[in-house]
């Protein structure tokens, strides 16, 4: 039996569809050899409860819609798991656009239709325009992106903090010739920060000025593409360069990377916290603008000049 439904159990049982129903529920108005009868016969036959359906005739799924920008993304994964620290008994439901912005557009097309309490958004793509138009049917709150809207909540870190924070930490090592290395695909939100700082930006590491003895490095998800295209252009590490990623790559720690950023799982409890209230509070709620402070680990690739 493909699906079996309630009507399927009270008949393996011998009783009525609405005393299964009261099993189902938890009711204590069963009585227990009643009550075992019915769960044999659920066992038996396979049945499983339809959530969904359950879940509509409530009024609310208990589902919370997740879109990544880019699986790939060590950042996001991590920001997945302050969410789901902060979800009690709220279900995530997980997607990605493949960092592309039809492809995202159509995952959280697909979300929506599926009718979730809330969803949340992090690194966004997507026009502001559709984001608006999703959140004017469902919660929303968006992650490592700004945007101007009376319904959105944002969560995002504090970038022209964490590139004064860099900079301050690097110049306390000594270090007076400082540039900023941008090798991501895309260009980093932190590189106006680091251009009002009167950092020079480079987006290799041979464009670099043979007199910088410091690097931010921005747009690296993995951490190694700087510390690698460095070494391969004659510039050790620490010796010749000091060298500060921004983010929280995997394998940093043991790789003893400097690195700057927000805790990335703070910003998923963060953006939870504040999706859950919002779906509390409906659609009159004020947005939150939330900034999460970086934080620096210096470690072994930052030295004294």
């Amino acid at each position: 039996m493909a699906h079996p439904t309630l009507e399927d159990v009270a008949a393996r049982a011998g009783v009525s569809r609405a005393l299964v129903s009261l099993v189902m529920r938890g009711s204590p108005k069963v009585a227990e050899p009643r009550r075992k009868a019915v769960l044999e016969a659920a066992r038996e036959l396979g049945y499983r409860p339809n959530m969904m359906a359950r879940s509509l005739a409530a009024g609310r799924t208990g589902i919370v819609g997740v879109l990544l920008s880019d699986l790939h993304d060590p950042r996001y994964a991590a920001v997945h798991d302050g969410l789901a620290e902060e979800t009690g008994d709220v279900r995530l439901l997980m997607t990605t656009g493949h960092g592309r912005p039809t492809r995202e557009l159509a995952a959280l097309n697909d979300l929506l239709d599926l009718r979730p309490d809330g969803v949340v958004l992090c690194g966004p793509r997507i026009a502001a325009a559709d984001i608006e138009r999703a959140a004017a049917g469902c919660p929303t709150v968006v992650v490592g992106r700004s945007l101007r809207s009376t319904r959105v909540d944002c969560v995002t870190g504090d970038d022209a903090a964490a590139v004064e924070q860099a900079i301050a930490h690097l110049r306390d090592l000594g270090h007076h010739h400082l540039a900023c290395l941008d090798v991501g695909a895309r260009p980093s939100p932190l590189r106006r920060a680091c251009e009002t700082a009167d950092l020079s930006v480079a987006t290799t590491p041979d464009e670099l000025p043979r007199t910088a003895t410091a690097v931010l490095a921005l747009g690296d998800t993995t951490g190694t593409t700087a510390l690698t295209g460095l070494l391969r252009a004659g510039r050790r590490v620490p010796e010749d360069v000091s060298l500060t990623v921004h983010g929280t790559p995997p394998g940093a720690e043991a790789a003893q990377v400097t690195t700057i950023a927000p805790p990335p799982a703070e910003l998923g409890r963060l953006a939870m916290t504040a999706l859950l209230s919002r779906i509390k509070d409906g659609p009159s709620a004020k947005p939150q603008r939330i900034t999460v402070p970086p934080r620096l680990d210096a470690r072994a690739t930052t030295a004294p000049a």
